[in-house]
């Protein structure tokens, strides 16, 4: 049977052999991230919220491949963005548990205007989801695990909830009915698999905001092949579905496999407008 991760190490050598691609895959997955700047159009985002800029940093992968150095050359990176608020999407440090001081010591002192918020995605759960907050908190970055805070801007309410992995065991893992809490405020929802899209639109989220994909790390497009379509039809950017929308980043390391092929690393700046204002400026 043909594996996710099966396939990413297929897909690794069958490049090296017939294309090439083996040296410029590894150099791609050792570069820093690009910025990816997209602009989301939300009919029900309140027109005080118009604008707002959020820089999305997912699926580091503090080890091996992502050590301290580079980590801080992309908190600095970051630093000359300007964004609102900063969202870190899950799978910050990859397994071994060294890998939370590695990132705390990389992003520490990262900020924004609105705070610095982060969710746990699955390998962080592979170490320990305690350590793994830990490093967090240690980078300056508020854990925001199945809870919600509030950011009130002009009598407008805007609810920023995170979730924890969706392969969270020993009696953890999402709870989104938080999303309930906040009936009034448009609510964003951080939930590091794409996969848990669907179950935090029906408990209220305008916006669902992911990782995990790396979209597919591997994508041969022109041949329709890329790993991250074993475990999601979500692979990387935005998707909508009557008035719920998502944005899956491809994130900024490597998982196993130290090679991208199709799927460059990115931190994303997404900027919300509201259609209301839109409307507007158009009349």
């Amino acid at each position: 049977m043909l594996t996710r991760r099966r396939f990413i190490r297929n897909a690794t050598l069958s490049a090296a052999s017939s294309l090439g691609f083996a040296g410029y895959g590894f150099a791609s997955a050792l570069d820093l991230p690009g910025l990816r700047r997209v602009t989301l159009d939300l009919p029900a985002l309140p027109q005080s919220w118009d604008g707002l800029r959020i820089l999305q940093i997912s699926d580091v992968h503090a080890g091996p491949y992502m050590d301290s150095e580079r980590m801080a050359r992309v908190r600095e990176m970051a630093a000359k963005i300007p964004a609102d608020l900063i969202v870190f999407t899950g799978d910050q440090i990859d397994r071994r548990p060294s890998d939370a001081e590695h990132f705390a010591r990389g992003f520490r002192g990262i900020e924004a205007p609105l705070g610095v918020w982060g969710v746990l995605g699955n390998h962080d759960h592979f170490i320990d989801p305690q350590r793994s907050e830990w490093a967090l908190r240690a980078a300056g970055i508020q854990p925001l695990i199945n809870r919600g805070v509030v950011l009130e801007r002009e009598g407008s309410s805007l609810a920023l909830v995170g979730v924890d992995d969706l392969q969270a065991v020993d009696d953890r893992g999402p709870d989104f009915s938080i999303l309930g809490q906040f009936p009034s405020a448009f609510r964003i929802c951080l939930c590091h698999q794409p996969q848990g899209w669907h179950r935090a639109a029906a408990a209220g989220a305008h916006l669902t905001v992911s990782g995990h994909t790396h979209g597919g790390q591997i994508a041969l497009t022109n041949r329709n092949l890329n790993a991250a379509r074993f475990s999601t039809r979500y692979i990387a950017g935005p998707y909508r579905r009557e008035n719920a929308f998502l944005y899956v980043s491809r994130g900024v390391g490597v998982g196993a496999i130290p090679v991208r092929v199709g799927a460059p690393p990115e931190i994303d700046l997404l900027t919300l407008r509201s259609t209301t204002v839109s409307a507007q400026v158009a009349a």
